[in-house]
């Protein structure tokens, strides 16, 4: 990940989402080496008032590769703001798992990032939508 934040943040988190979906969770490699291309080792995300340091956020990786083992994923960015490193922004994360269980989920989010691309800080509210 070497986009800028600012260029598009629309297309840096639909990009974002998309590369950890696609090279952590559905990706046949060790699971903290690709983390590493996606999250800073200091990260600190608080996901709905839980906070997730590294070996959380790996531990929280191991179980998302079994529900999409076969599935599908995509992230839907409705609404994307950036100011020098961080950005905030609203978008759906739409899961399908390889048992065809639906889960869509909105998320909003304020995050920075490292030059390289790379979370560092999170903040994230979720809700599950109708039908997931």
């Amino acid at each position: 990940m070497t986009a800028h934040v600012t260029d598009s943040p629309e297309r840096f988190v639909a990009d974002f989402f998309t590369g950890l979906t696609e090279q952590v969770v559905l990706a046949d490699t060790d699971t903290a080496e690709a983390m590493a291309r996606f999250f800073a080792p200091d990260i600190v995300q608080i996901s709905d008032g839980i906070h997730l340091d590294w070996d959380k956020l790996l531990a929280h990786m191991r179980p998302a590769r079994k529900t999409l083992t076969g599935g599908r994923f995509s992230v839907e960015v409705h609404e994307a703001v950036a100011s020098g490193d961080t950005v905030a922004t609203r978008f759906t994360l739409r899961v399908v798992s390889g048992k065809g269980r639906r889960i869509d989920t909105e998320v909003f989010m304020f995050a920075s990032f490292t030059p390289d691309g790379r979370m560092t800080r999170s903040r994230q509210l979720t809700r599950a939508l109708d039908g997931s």
